[in-house]
């Protein structure tokens, strides 16, 4: 054999073996979730003056796809109190892109509370005010 027949040849199979490696993370990769940071470059949160009126997530690569997930029932107490809580996650995706908005209602007579699991940290958010 020729050293150029022996250069294509290993070349041939590099490229085989790359496209296999990305087939492989691919499916991988594929069917997983993965739970976003508070602080990460996709996550804004929208105000109006001291009152949180809305959070914005966008994926960013390759979690391009958010799952907003409710974590558990909306919960209903004997005053009237409500407590949504929702894990921020996202999915791997090469061609589907999303945002996620989420508006936080205010109640007058009773506490309407939203709970953002985020990877990093949970974040309280209770008719408009972040609650330490």
């Amino acid at each position: 054999m020729s050293t150029t027949t022996k250069k294509r040849t290993s070349l041939i199979i590099g490229v085989m073996l790359l496209f296999v490696l990305c087939l492989f993370l691919f499916f991988c990769m594929a069917d997983s979730t993965k739970q976003l940071r508070s602080d990460s470059a996709g996550v804004e949160f929208k105000t109006e003056g001291k009152i949180i009126t809305c959070v914005n997530i966008k994926g960013t690569f390759p979690y391009t796809s958010i799952v907003p997930k409710l974590a558990e029932e909306r919960k209903t107490d004997s005053e009237g109190n409500i407590t949504e809580v929702y894990v921020i996650e996202a999915e791997f995706s090469l061609n589907t892109k999303n945002t996620m908005n989420l508006y936080f209602e205010k109640l007058e007579n009773a506490t309407y509370t939203y709970i953002l699991k985020f990877a990093d940290k949970d974040i309280i958010i209770s008719n408009g005010q972040v609650v330490e």
